[in-house]
């Protein structure tokens, strides 16, 4: 199968594993907006990485971001590359990752479009990224937002194929462009590669540095749950924006000398080490679509005390693999039974990973977008 792969950048995100792994099978062409090579996984350089040169549009759309439009101009400026690309080689299918690569579906046809989730500015977040701006950028985004649906919806109509990465996002897709028809491929991981090695006395939470993946939240229960003796690990992969540069030093205010240690830019072994040896993981992000943390977390074995809301509402059973909760204080209630019961901890470590063999392997996941791929091409 022929098989061509957009995405707009290429860093160490869950995307970009599902991407590599897809990159795995079937030796795509990958279409990118910008790549440098030591800002992602080694493993794209073993593909054929191509850089879309900047359209027409791209000039003002750059010049609007440096003046306050931010994230809204950056994504017109992909959009605008997007629309206006003909993909120029022999393919039997294209797959269309993080938005908004999906818009290659203007010019394009056999597209099947892997909806990590919704524009989240547009649809979900919008109250949420308003409160970020001032009056100028709060009419720059409402602009942009106008626009940017009226776009998004043709192209959605027109898409030949969507999977989602839950069901959670599949009733976004729904909710937002009326199609029923998304199909449900959870993402995977190579459980073969994680391991337990033991309960540590200390919760981890690995995850990018930024206000949405709410880490004051574990901070918060981990001062809360106020054992002796143990610590919280945060695990932060540091994007370079401003806004998450000033975060960090809000959580290091926030933690101040409460046996918090911040762990940036892990490496892939330093990762699953921390998973290793860690007690329990904690998830705390806001209406995270799926989230591959709590699936890593159980394929080492270990419990995952999630917010009880968005993907981790389906991949982690409460009271069975983890616990789903509402607040810091419900987080930290957990915190507390699982340090007292320490034969539960172990049980529930033992039943994730079995979940993760049963449900989340790479293999299930490939085979099902193969599938799809096969559907979309209609092959």
């Amino acid at each position: 199968m022929d098989l061509v792969l957009v995405q707009p950048e290429l860093g160490f995100g869950g995307a970009e594993r599902q991407i590599l792994k897809i990159a795995g099978r079937f030796s795509p062409v990958i279409y990118v907006l910008r790549h440098d090579p030591k800002s992602t996984f080694s493993g794209f350089r073993e593909f054929d990485i191509r850089v879309v040169k900047p359209s027409l549009l791209d000039i003002p759309l750059a010049a609007a971001a440096r003046i306050g439009m931010g994230e809204s101009a950056s994504v017109g400026s992909a959009g605008a590359r997007f629309l206006s690309m003909k993909i120029k080689d022999d393919y039997d299918v294209i797959n269309a990752h993080g938005v908004p690569a999906e818009w290659i579906r203007n010019r394009n046809g056999r597209v099947a479009w892997y909806c990590h989730c919704p524009c989240r500015p547009v649809y979900g977040w919008k109250g949420y990224c308003m409160a970020q701006h001032g009056l100028f950028g709060k009419a720059a985004l409402e602009a942009s937002a106008i626009a940017f649906n009226a776009v998004e919806q043709q192209m959605a109509r027109r898409m030949e194929k969507i999977c989602a990465n839950s069901r959670y996002t599949a009733e976004n897709v729904r909710t937002h462009f009326g199609r029923t028809d998304a199909e449900v491929i959870h993402p995977g991981v190579d459980a073969g590669e994680y391991a337990c090695k033991g309960y540590g006395k200390f919760f981890f939470y690995p995850s990018r540095i930024a206000p949405e993946k709410r880490m004051e939240t574990a901070i918060m229960a981990f001062r809360k749950f106020g054992r002796k003796g143990w610590k919280l690990v945060v695990g932060g992969f540091m994007p370079g924006m401003a806004r998450n540069r000033l975060y960090l030093e809000r959580l290091r205010a926030l933690a101040g000398q409460g046996n918090v240690e911040f762990v940036l830019d892990m490496d892939e072994r330093k990762l699953k080490s921390l998973y290793a040896g860690c007690y329990a993981v904690l998830f705390p992000p806001m209406m995270e679509d799926w989230g591959l943390v709590p699936v890593e977390a159980m394929a080492s074995e270990k419990p995952v005390i999630a917010i009880n809301e968005g993907g981790p509402r389906e991949s982690v059973v409460d009271g069975k693999t983890g616990f789903l909760v509402n607040s810091a204080d419900e987080m930290a209630q957990k915190m507390r039974y699982l340090a007292d019961h320490p034969d539960v901890c172990e049980q529930m470590g033992k039943a994730g990973r079995r979940r993760v063999e049963q449900n989340y392997t790479w293999k299930i996941f490939l085979d099902k977008m193969e599938r799809a791929f096969k559907e979309t091409a209609k092959m």
